[in-house]
């Protein structure tokens, strides 16, 4: 029998700094996860790992220190096994590869702690006489991925891995104002392993077919208005094995060993976040309504004083602020019409 196994992992998001609502040191208890995750890639034997994105948290260079660098060096120079990665939008400045250079995980790829998967490939053999071959490719973070025209999985490895990051769910849909790709859409790449990152929201381990969908979420736990605090992060054990011609693939999801909730965030904030994300929410609906029934409303004047007159106990701040948007946005609008 040969074996090759190896561990997927997402959405790591250190930071120097706190996210709002956190205490201690988020970004040591990050590095205690990837500790974990190193150790235990070491006590199980992985052949190396795999990382779909957003190692860091905070898009701007000179956010992320130094030491916080070096740190991450030295951490990942001491797996027991390669970590291949790929970019996810929080990697990258503007969402955009036009200043990568300076990106603090273009430092990481070219110090050879990681190495960079995106716009390529590699293969992996393990046995002597029945020989098992692995092959993996990245798709990193884009804004509107067309999974039609990405490059479907080659025929030549017993089995074919795909790592992705891009919203998926089982059965797909939106999330707000992003699409969210179903397992039908993204299985028409062809292969037989997909890692997915970005959508931090556990969806578990899933087989479609003969296809395996590995998607559990975020190793950080972020702030209380975008992370259910009572997630507990996840990463996951893949085994491919050929025996007698046959192969088979197994998964086994772990959990990370985290602090619990009431140590690493103010509690308290949360019902005030909550009342803020349903206050806009209301705010929102209310424009809407407002500018769909009202057929007196013509411009941004004839809007702002519908808004002032209503009822429905605006603050005068909120609507300074409204007024104040909607005013750059007219000024925008009649630049591009000259």
């Amino acid at each position: 029998m040969s074996e090759i196994k190896f561990i997927t992992f997402t959405d790591i998001h250190i930071s120097d700094s706190n996210p709002q609502s956190r205490v201690g040191s988020y970004g040591d208890d990050i590095l205690d996860k990837l500790i974990m995750i190193g150790e235990l890639g070491k006590k199980v034997g992985v052949d190396f790992f795999l990382c779909a994105g957003d190692l860091y948290n905070l898009k701007a260079p000179m956010r992320n220190t130094h030491l916080m660098n070096s740190k991450l060096i030295n951490l990942f120079k001491g797996f027991s096994a390669p970590v291949y990665m790929i970019e996810g939008n929080h990697d990258l400045t503007n969402d955009s590869y036009e200043n990568f250079d300076k990106q603090p995980l273009s430092v990481l790829y070219s110090s050879g702690a990681v190495n960079r998967l995106a716009g390529s490939s590699f293969s992996l053999s393990a046995g002597t006489g029945e020989t098992l071959s692995v092959a993996v490719r990245g798709f990193p973070f884009t804004e509107e991925p067309n999974l039609e025209e990405y490059p479907k999985a080659g025929s030549g490895a017993d089995v074919n891995v795909c790592v992705l990051h891009l919203y998926a769910t089982p059965d797909g849909g939106s999330l707000f104002k992003h699409k969210l790709y179903s397992y039908e859409e993204i299985s028409q790449l062809g292969d037989d392993i997909f890692v997915l990152g970005h959508y931090h929201i556990d969806q578990g381990v899933q087989q479609i077919g003969d296809q395996h969908f590995i998607n559990v979420g975020a190793v950080s736990r972020g702030s209380l208005s975008h992370d259910n605090i009572t997630r507990i992060p996840k990463i996951c054990i893949v085994t491919c094995k050929k025996e007698n011609g046959n192969v088979s693939i197994e998964e086994q999801v772990v959990r990370l060993k985290v602090k619990p909730a009431a140590e690493v965030f103010i509690l308290e904030e949360r019902e005030k976040e909550e009342k803020k994300m349903k206050e806009a929410e209301a705010f929102v609906s209310h424009l809407k309504e407002t500018i769909a029934s009202d057929e007196e409303i013509t411009n941004t004047e004839s809007f702002m004083s519908k808004l002032k007159d209503d009822k429905s106990n605006i603050e005068k701040e909120v609507l300074k602020k409204v007024e104040y948007y909607i005013n750059e946005a007219d000024i925008a609008l009649k630049d591009i019409r000259k």
